[in-house]
């Protein structure tokens, strides 16, 4: 009885060491990227560098990317910003030429970009492009997403709760003339929640240096177009 009891000690003793050996090992190392592998599901990787800027709590839309391939049928690729990574991918396109001929930032159920659920980014200019494979395509483009600063001063939540009904009026009041104050000074310095520019160096290194840590990554041809 004894050396039974002895033996299920040692399996729980050996089981809890385990599992704080596998805690261990996902803080110490975290959750690593990946990309698939070539093969005859994914001859070909497109790489879209992406800059997020978070600024408020959470993002409210997706961008969504329409790609045509030469028979003009048409692909999605979406996109949700993630300030903790450079890039975005899209795996199992076939070898051949292509177009990213829309880009369009559609918003969460529940919310709206502007005054609508969807809205077409009217710059946007048509890029052409050869996938090749084994190659991973890097689009020459940066796509930056981005927040404005939140409004300062706003009363918390437990003092809201101890306010009288004029005083949560007066902070109403006030909240909804800085919301008009920022709106005139984003209007001001033209800010745009998403802009496209050329992929500059400064943003390629990171990049690159994001990459070399992907796993799988080694075993594409890395190309920009």
């Amino acid at each position: 009885m004894c050396s039974k009891l002895k033996l299920n000690s040692y399996k729980i003793v050996l089981k809890n060491i385990r599992n704080i050996i596998i805690l261990a090992c996902l803080l110490f190392t975290g959750c690593s990227l990946s990309v698939p592998e070539p093969d005859e599901t994914n001859q070909t990787l497109l790489i879209f560098p992406v800059e997020t800027i978070q600024k408020l709590r959470k993002f409210v839309y997706t961008i969504n990317f329409t790609i045509e391939d030469s028979n003009n049928k048409k692909v999605f690729h979406r996109i949700e910003p993630n300030p903790d990574t450079h890039f975005s991918y899209k795996p199992q396109l076939k070898p051949g030429k292509y177009k990213i001929t829309e880009l369009n930032v559609v918003a969460n159920p529940g919310f709206k970009v502007g005054k609508k659920n969807k809205r077409r980014l009217r710059d946007w200019d048509v890029v052409e492009l050869q996938l090749e494979k084994g190659k991973a395509t890097i689009l020459n483009k940066k796509l930056l997403i981005q927040q404005p600063e939140q409004i300062g001063g706003r009363a918390s939540r437990e003092d809201w709760k101890n306010m009288t009904k004029g005083e949560r009026a007066h902070e109403k009041a006030k909240s909804k003339k800085k919301r008009k104050e920022r709106k005139k000074k984003l209007r001001a310095e033209k800010f745009r929640n998403i802009e496209v520019h050329d992929l500059d160096d400064d943003f390629k290194a990171k990049l690159m240096g994001e990459l070399k840590e992907v796993e799988n990554i080694e075993k594409w041809e890395i190309v920009e177009q």
